[in-house]
């Protein structure tokens, strides 16, 4: 009996730790607001002021000081069909030769996302990544 009591516990604990450490937010916020994790919790609070890379500290977003990787563009946090998508940074694929990588940068407060530059394909240009409708992030790409 106490074997069984024993692992009772032992799994009730394992599913109560689990499933903090896989929590994230069950609905996308109100307009203007985003949820941000905070010790272990979720809060809600105003959005960031751009699309940038920008984290919470202290109560307040900050530009990220991190530089980005190469080639990679800023990908803000996002809801799915899926659920929520946290703000990442995403390898853009080179459309060919004869291009180079101009990275990400801040440019009189606002966020310029990186983008390859040079000769496309034939008849190709870059879309810069935006919002796209319902507010779904749509990133760079080439058209």
């Amino acid at each position: 009996m106490r074997r069984i009591m024993f692992a009772v516990i032992c799994i009730a604990v394992f599913i109560c730790v689990s499933n903090y450490a896989m929590a994230i937010p069950s609905s996308p916020p109100p307009p203007g607001k985003v949820w941000i994790e905070q010790e272990g919790e979720w809060i809600l609070v105003s959005a960031p002021p751009g699309d940038g890379p920008y984290i919470w500290k202290d109560g307040k977003w900050i530009i990220d000081p991190t530089p980005p990787p190469s080639n990679s563009e800023w990908i803000p946090g996002h809801w799915t069909s899926n659920g929520w998508v946290k703000g990442h940074w995403e390898v853009v694929p080179s459309p060919g030769p004869g291009t180079h990588w101009v990275p990400g940068h801040w440019e009189h407060g606002k966020w310029i996302a990186g983008h390859w530059a040079g000769k496309p394909k034939s008849g190709e240009h870059w879309v810069p990544g935006h919002r796209g409708p319902g507010g779904r992030w749509i990133p760079g790409h080439w058209k």
